[in-house]
């Protein structure tokens, strides 16, 4: 095999790919720069490869497009051509994410990037010492390995409910239903309560922009814009709504991607006319524990009379996003219907990992530990900030988050943001550009929860010459 050059070496081991069945006909294979990494070669030798099969008929460039698998050694031989899966899927239920979504989903999970906008909790922060000693008493307490009763684990329900309690919100375990991270909820409630042709009427900028829960095709989506003050009650009150067929989607503590938080009289206001509408509120509040400076307002959920809140929670941001254990909690007829939909699907979360979250908020190292989170956020946030005032000042506008991970920096010029982005990435740096949360402003959404100090600075300082390269250009 040293004998054999690299570039045939490659261009064997994408034949192997193609005829496993690995890459089938109409799959767009990575990129000449993305071949040349993982195999570190020049990209010359990936093109020489790429150009042997494109001349024996297995690959055909797109122009602006890419590299697709346009035939195999079986479709070759034969008259019968084998099914084209990227035809099919473009027929499917579920539409694909927007290009650049797909590639930040990818690139995250490299540890030679610096992740700027990555919205976990970076290893420092990660529950190393709690986590283990957790495991280690659970492990005695493991009796069963069942699928349950579609709930959760009632111990987690009954722990999650005493936690609610502290943020003013009193639900009982039967109200309650364990799923697999915030995601999982909001799809659970697209499919399983919202009507085909109801008004959704959603946050913008929004993370639910970039991912595709609330599909067009099959529901009216009202985007409602957002100021530093959270959503535009003003706004959204100049829409009709329709009983039965309307419902608004809220992420109103620590937002995701401005990191605005709505204050207690908004939320009065809000869930007054929403109760004299009969408008359900879906509530997102999956960063209310990593709250820096002072507790945000109470949620939304707790000036609930009617029953009219679907409340989501989740332990990814805070614990760990691998353990997949969030929470739903609302009316018990509508967490029984989510409750089946949600059998019908994957008959529950890891019994493990319940069990884990379990022990972590009974033994009150849950409490202790975000104690550690906020102090520790604090600091990387007050850095960034920092940075930015000594960076950006000239270039940008940005208002100071009192929790969550993120700072929603808006350029005072306009700016090519697929070209930003991209020439972040050729230098290492992975950022989220706004136009993924449908941001109608020149934006960036940066996270000071993941990256340390050093790969901080060293981000701002290379997005502040590649700023300056792109205008001057």
């Amino acid at each position: 095999m040293k004998k054999v050059p690299m570039y045939a070496r490659i261009a064997q081991l994408i034949r192997q790919k193609i005829d496993r069945g690995e890459w089938v006909i109409g799959t767009k294979i990575p990129t000449q720069r993305e071949l040349a990494e993982q195999f570190q070669v020049n990209r010359s030798t990936v093109i020489t490869a790429i150009d042997i099969l494109k001349s024996e008929g297995l690959l055909e460039g797109i122009a602006g497009s890419g590299i697709y698998v346009t035939n195999n050694k079986w479709s070759l031989l034969s008259s019968v051509s084998p099914p084209n899966w990227k035809e099919l899927t473009q027929w499917a239920m579920q539409p694909s994410s927007d290009s650049t979504v797909q590639l930040i989903n990818d690139l995250e999970s490299r540890k030679d990037l610096i992740q700027l906008s990555k919205g976990e909790l970076g290893p420092d922060l990660y529950p190393h010492v709690e986590i283990e000693k957790s495991l280690i008493k659970v492990s005695r307490q493991l009796k069963e390995f069942g699928y349950g009763n579609g709930l959760g684990d009632r111990g987690l329900r009954e722990e999650i409910s005493r936690h609610l309690l502290t943020h003013g919100v009193a639900i009982a375990p039967e109200n309650i239903l364990i799923v697999s991270g915030a995601l999982q909820a909001l799809k659970l409630i697209s499919t399983g309560i919202l009507n085909k042709g109801a008004t959704v009427f959603l946050e913008n900028p929004s993370y639910l922009h970039s991912i595709h829960f609330f599909r067009p095709e099959e529901m009216a989506i009202r985007p409602i814009a957002v100021d530093r003050n959270g959503l535009r009650l003003d706004e959204l009150f100049q829409h009709n709504f329709f009983k039965h067929s309307s419902a608004l989607y809220i992420n109103p503590t620590f937002h995701n991607p401005t990191g605005t938080t709505m204050q207690a009289e908004q939320r009065m206001l809000l869930m007054e006319k929403s109760q004299t509408l009969q408008l359900p509120v879906i509530e997102d509040d999956i960063f209310r524990d990593l709250w820096i400076d002072e507790p945000p307002p109470p949620p939304l959920k707790s000036l609930d009379i009617h029953g009219q809140v679907l409340y989501i929670g989740s332990f990814s941001k805070t614990i760990a996003p691998g353990l997949r254990i969030g929470w739903l909690a609302g009316p018990e007829t509508v967490v029984k219907r989510l409750s089946d939909v949600r059998m019908q699907t994957d008959y529950g979360s890891s019994y493990i990992s319940q069990l884990l979250v379990r022990e972590v908020l009974a033994s009150g190292l849950y409490e202790k530990h975000l104690i550690k989170v906020r102090g520790r956020l604090k600091e990387k946030r007050d850095f960034l900030l920092y940075l930015l005032n000594k960076y950006f000042t000239d270039d940008a506008i940005w208002e100071k988050p009192a929790g969550g991970f993120f700072i929603r920096v808006v350029l005072k010029e306009k700016i090519n943001l697929h070209r930003l982005y991209k020439e972040c990435l050729n230098r290492s740096i992975l950022i989220n550009p706004g136009f993924i949360y449908n941001d109608p402003a020149p934006s960036i959404r940066l996270s000071y929860a993941y990256a340390t100090e050093k790969e901080m600075e060293e981000g701002i300082i290379q997005l502040k010459k590649i700023i300056k390269l792109i205008h001057n250009v």
